[in-house]
């Protein structure tokens, strides 16, 4: 039954603390009673197209949708705290607990309450989770971080994506509470600015520590904490899934933040506080970038086939259907993981992360001393190798490798090929695969290599090159060679000293067909994906100088470099 659909804008709901937030509440318009679903945003709950679409359509469906501004965004009032919502004494730690009992509470609701959200409000239902509200039932959270590291490989700011989201995502809505004078007021406004006047070049700036105070009205104080904090924890999610006690449908896309959505998939299985809530958790992994409505066959320059399509509504429908209606749905059948696999582009079930039947398997680096660049020698084979040059190549801060992602930030799958050419990229590729190869589950580089810096960084990504030359990028992972031994012991490294390092990248699921090959690249910038290392082993973030470092990567008997690759049975 498709219900006609009446909103309530700017409803006030007070918080423990005598602090009003506001709501926009989206109700079927018949009579009788029904579930609440809720999305808190710091992202403007009347500004986004997405909420009043989801809005409507899940309350048509029989849902009572709420959409609120957080603590000290848009409509509500009170002081914000953004990414601070764990810190002992902020305010903001109760608000979920307080809007779950207050929607329980509205007219017409059963009393069950679910929360939905993606990224940032996926963040605000995590924050929650732990405090249990009584009357939460269940969470559908997408393409969000476990912990904070899960945004910072290896300590090292994501700066293409954290700087556009502070400087044109959240600072305006700050710069309209201020009137800040000439300082955009909307994002729509900030975002022509970045791209049509300012042309990116907050990215270049330097020490990025230094970007004058107008350029982000009302979050000075946040970036700088950021800069200094960044190999700080400050979500904890990952640690209090021993205090939750609901089902969740976890959704994200290997284009996405999927190593955080998938962290809190597994250790709620592991570690959720009840039975209930440990045999009820679903995941769900497509080939998709960091979205909440686009779960499509697109992404980027792939086209994932017919396969890849889920519908968001459908699918929550059937989550919220099951947990707050008592419906028997398709949830019913769902094994505890859907997991789709690139290059065959189909589905398959799984009932935990990793795959039970995936294989830890090496490929080795090998060259003739001369990798650099798509046409060197370098190659890939599953061959340990014996004695064999080391390869190098001049790691310039002021000429990094760029990343090939959108204007915003994000990851999708782009051709690689228009990084051809450059001399400080090291590929290793295979032979053209006679039998396809699957790969489902995390990936690691070991790489031995040395540097003439005291501090530097290896980058490590996985590509499968088609038989036309496409080159997708699959995952990639970092290592900041102060932080080889975790972000918690900050070591500096001797020059030219050779050193074992651990590189985990992103997890991926992808069949390498035949005809395809597989590469590794390895370099020591990927800008502005990840800000630059400076190579002089003093605070990146709060210093100018850039220095260039002389890399040396080794692949011999005693300097086995590889890529372990989780392999899937065929």
């Amino acid at each position: 039954m498709q219900h006609e659909v009446t909103v309530d804008f700017n409803i006030d709901a007070s918080m423990r603390d005598g602090v009003v937030l506001r709501a926009d509440i989206y109700r079927p318009a018949e009579g009788g009673t029904f579930p609440v679903i809720l999305c808190r945003t710091p992202y403007g709950k009347t500004r986004r197209p997405l909420h009043t679409k989801i809005g409507n359509e899940m309350a048509g469906r029989g849902y009572i949708v709420v959409f609120q501004d957080i603590r000290g965004r848009y409509d509500s009032d009170g002081e914000a705290r953004l990414h601070m919502g764990s810190d002992p004494g902020n305010p903001c730690i109760n608000d979920g607990y307080d809007t779950v009992e207050w929607c329980a509470e509205l007219p017409a609701s059963t009393g069950k309450v679910g929360t939905f959200g993606n990224s940032y409000c996926g963040m605000t239902q995590w924050e929650m989770a732990p405090t249990r509200p009584p009357h939460l039932v269940c969470m559908f959270a997408q393409g969000v971080v476990a912990n904070h590291l899960d945004r910072h490989m290896s300590g090292v700011i994501r700066l293409g994506r954290r700087m556009t989201w502070t400087i044109n995502n959240i600072s305006p809505d700050f710069a309209r509470r201020m009137q800040a004078k000439g300082a955009p007021k909307t994002t729509e406004e900030a975002d022509q600015l970045w791209e049509a006047r300012d042309r990116s070049k907050w990215l270049w700036f330097l020490p990025i520590s230094e970007i004058p105070e107008q350029v982000m009205p009302g979050m000075r104080e946040y970036w700088l904490r950021l800069l200094h904090e960044t190999v700080k924890d400050h979500f904890h999610h990952h640690e209090r899934h021993k205090d939750v006690e609901v089902p969740v449908l976890s959704a994200t896309g290997w284009y996405d933040q999927q190593v955080g959505t998938i962290k809190h998939f597994t250790g709620m299985m592991e570690n959720g506080m009840t039975a209930h809530a440990r045999e009820n958790q679903k995941l769900v992994v497509g080939p998709w970038g960091h979205t909440t409505l686009a779960l499509d066959r697109e992404l980027g320059e792939m086209d994932f086939g017919a396969d890849a399509v889920r519908d968001y509504f459908d699918m929550a429908d059937a989550w919220f259907g099951k947990w707050l209606k008592g419906e028997a749905t398709e949830v019913d059948d769902w094994p505890s993981a859907q997991i789709f696999v690139m290059g065959r582009n189909e589905w398959r079930n799984e009932e935990c992360w990793p795959p039970k039947s995936m294989t830890p398997t090496p490929w080795y680096l090998h060259s003739g001393g001369h990798a650099n660049g798509n046409d060197g020698d370098g190659m890939l084979s599953p061959v340990p190798p014996n004695d064999e040059p080391a390869d190098r190549f001049d790691y310039d801060p002021r000429d990094p490798v760029m990343t090939i992602y959108t204007m915003e930030g994000q990851q999708v799958p782009m051709d690689q090929r228009r990084l051809d050419g450059r001399r400080d990229i090291l590929s290793y590729t295979s032979e053209s695969l006679d039998n396809p190869i699957e790969v489902v589950g995390p990936v690691e580089v070991k790489l031995f290599a040395a540097s003439s810096a005291p501090d530097t960084d290896f980058i490590a990504k996985l590509i499968d090159i088609h038989p036309d030359g496409f080159a997708q990028e699959l995952c990639y992972g970092l290592v900041r060679a102060r932080y080889r031994n975790g972000t918690e012991n900050s070591e500096l490294i001797e020059p030219d000293q050779v050193y074992e390092y651990t590189i985990t990248l992103n997890p991926t699921g992808n069949r390498f067909l035949a005809g395809h090959r597989i590469r590794v690249d390895i370099q020591s910038s990927d800008f502005p994906n990840f800000d630059r290392n400076h190579n002089t082993g003093g605070d990146d973030y709060f210093d100018a100088t850039l220095v260039v470092a002389n890399q040396t990567v080794f692949h011999d008997a005693e300097h086995a470099s590889h890529v372990v690759l989780p392999v899937m049975p065929l």
